[in-house]
């Protein structure tokens, strides 16, 4: 299906092609319906849209995928749903938006997604998601993420946190340093900003990948980051500067 020429919105069909076939495992549950507003997919469709208005804004192909863990719990989606978009003023928006607009990287232009589908059951929205260890689904929920890879062509992805990197390194051998345990120190180690990243089975995508901090946990992990003999917060500003620079290589 050519996602960019059909009269269906390319976020919309992705939405509608999220569900796990063989059902969502313990602890995880379906999301009833799509956000209109701003929000991270699938608990909308991760569109700039703080007025959440129909018909939805552009996609934004070829601009910049943020690629988070999961979406939310079940309580935290009602609301969300009930307001009409994510509250701009929780600490993943809020922390988010202001890298963004330090780094001149403009809302309109991202998907902003998840590596790991549906919601967690209940209140709960901290430590491992529930589904995390179901084999059946954690395979569908990579080949979903190589699909909005090959849907959007992304020339620019932003990860946030230490899951988010780990579960996307596995779709390219340029990623591979990315794979070892899990960690922020380990990131920067192994290159937290990777220039023309191909993708298994994604013919003609080169993507810039830089693996940032997650922003709800921004204040009190950002200081941990190394990056070209900078620290902390000057040190995540300096590997946004040389990702949009690597997006530009790739672009000319």
């Amino acid at each position: 299906m050519d996602y960019e020429s059909g009269t269906t919105h390319a976020a919309e069909l992705l939405w509608r092609e999220h569900a796990p076939p063989g059902g969502y495992p313990a602890g995880v549950l379906a999301v009833p319906e799509a956000i209109v507003g701003t929000s991270f997919f699938p608990g909308g469709f991760g569109l700039w849209n703080p007025a959440a208005r129909r018909p939805l804004p552009a996609f934004p192909f070829g601009g910049t995928m943020v690629l988070g863990h999961d979406f939310h719990s079940e309580m935290g989606y009602a609301a969300s749903l009930a307001r009409g978009f994510e509250s701009p003023n929780q600490p993943t928006w809020r922390n988010l938006t202001a890298l963004m607009d330090e780094a001149g990287i403009r809302p309109e232009s991202c998907f902003f997604t998840n590596v790991y589908m549906g919601l967690r059951a209940g209140s709960k929205t901290t430590g491992p998601f529930p589904g995390a260890r179901d084999r059946e689904f954690t395979a569908h929920c990579a080949r979903f993420l190589a699909r909005q890879l090959a849907v959007q062509r992304p020339r620019l992805i932003l990860t946030l946190g230490v899951v988010a990197p780990y579960v996307l390194a596995p779709l390219s051998r340029s990623l591979a340093g990315w794979t070892a345990p899990r960690g922020l120190n380990r990131l920067d180690d192994a290159g937290p900003v990777q220039r023309s990243v191909p993708f298994d089975g994604i013919a003609g995508l080169r993507s810039t990948v830089v693996a940032l901090t997650h922003p709800c946990l921004r204040h009190a992990s950002v200081r941990h980051r190394r990056y070209r003999g900078l620290a902390g917060a000057a040190a995540e500003a300096a590997m946004l500067v040389d990702a949009l620079a690597g997006c530009q290589a790739i672009g000319s």
